[in-house]
C-alpha cells in the first residue's frame, strides 16, 4: 500500500470515528442536560 493512500485511509477513519462519537454523545447526553450545563438554555439564567 501507497505511503499516501495509507495516510488517507487514517484521516478517514479519524474523521468517521469523530462523527461517529459526536452522534453517540448527542444519543446518550440529552439536549436539556447541555442547555443547562452551558447556561444557554430556556431557563433564562
Amino acid at each position: 500500500m501507497r505511503a499516501g493512500l495509507r495516510v488517507a485511509l487514517y484521516g478517514l477513519l479519524l474523521v468517521i470515528l469523530f462523527g461517529a462519537s459526536v452522534l453517540l454523545a448527542d444519543a446518550l447526553v440529552p439536549a436539556a442536560w447541555v442547555d443547562a450545563w452551558s447556561g444557554t438554555g430556556t431557563s433564562g439564567r
